[in-house]
């Protein structure tokens, strides 16, 4: 039952490098331009009293956003945002995006991971540990993405 009450469609990431999310829809920088092709769902990770959130897994479903660039950048991430639901101060939080070529995390630092022009499609997973059981709740979590040209 804890499980079904956690589950929720991730919140939409903002795809611009100055913006945290804050709206529904992905945004357009002068660079790139995202498009959110499955919002994922996050769920409680743990048979009795979860402590840890997740998108992916047996049950979980990444976020997955389609990126078209005019010029080859690398992109950064952040770590998950929380913008809905009980509030706490995880002791651990994790973004990692994958394309077919490779993939960063919001714990790499400015690396990054280069995009070519075009698109590409990245999967966006996200964990979130909260390190005691969690409270039930409608938990949302964001990112921000930072493009480097």
């Amino acid at each position: 039952m804890f499980n079904r009450l956690t589950s929720l469609t991730l919140f939409v990431p903002i795809a611009t490098a100055a913006l945290i999310p804050n709206s529904t829809y992905a945004q357009t920088s002068d660079i790139c331009t995202f498009t959110q092709t499955d919002f994922g769902t996050l769920i409680a990770e743990g048979k009795t009293l979860p402590t840890k959130l997740t998108n992916y897994g047996e049950k979980g479903n990444p976020m997955q956003i389609a990126v078209t660039c005019n010029q080859p950048v690398k992109i950064t991430v952040s770590q998950p945002i929380q913008t809905a639901g009980p509030i706490f101060n995880p002791i651990s939080a994790l973004a990692t995006v994958k394309t077919s070529t490779g993939y960063t995390t919001s714990s790499s630092g400015a690396s990054g991971l280069s995009l070519p022009a075009g698109i590409s499609n990245l999967i966006i997973n996200l964990s979130i540990d909260k390190g005691s059981p969690l409270e039930v709740g409608n938990y949302k979590y964001g990112v921000k993405f930072t493009i480097l040209p």
